[in-house]
């Protein structure tokens, strides 16, 4: 046991002494790379949400839906010609959600009102379009919250809806 502590201690302190002697160069193209991987990150949103019909009597079933989409930079050359006008301006600042993030998982969470914890409802899928929909029995009014936890290259989102259930 001693000697598996000792091994660890030992690789810890040459670990060190590796990462002391890299030069200011390696360092720099190590951020260099980090900063590059972490703008490569698409944001994301949830278009659409809803939660129908609301309000809705409980112990049945609403339907809850939406959209993933994904953000693309808006270039005037890719948008072709005559696009890009004053009305419809097309600048660095501006995100299109023209894209859609297809075969990505979506959560469900509940929380009740009054409430402060978020319960975990279920697990979808989106289809090839992005969209997504399930049916859930309700018991109480809360809110519904469905959050697309991100993935490779993809930032994460989240949309939420209110429901009313009456008696």
């Amino acid at each position: 046991m001693l000697r598996r502590i000792a091994t660890v201690l030992a690789t810890a302190a040459l670990s060190a002494s590796a990462l002391a002697l890299t030069t200011p160069a390696q360092a720099a193209t190590t951020q260099a790379v980090t900063a590059q991987t972490a703008s490569r990150v698409t944001e994301t949103r949830i278009s659409g949400f809803y939660a129908d019909p609301n309000p809705v009597r409980r112990f049945h079933r609403i339907t809850l839906g939406g959209q993933l989409q994904v953000g693309e930079e808006c270039n005037p050359h890719e948008r072709g010609p005559g696009l890009a006008t004053r009305h419809n301006p097309c600048d660095s600042s501006r995100t299109q959600w023209a894209g859609s993030a297809g075969w990505q998982k979506i959560v469900v969470l509940f929380r009740a009102s009054g409430k402060s914890r978020w319960e975990f409802v279920d697990a979808i899928e989106t289809g090839r379009d992005g969209r997504f929909a399930t049916d859930v029995r309700v018991y109480t009014s809360g809110t519904w919250r469905v959050v697309f936890e991100g993935a490779r290259g993809l930032a994460p989102s989240e949309a939420r809806d209110w429901v009313r259930v009456v008696r």
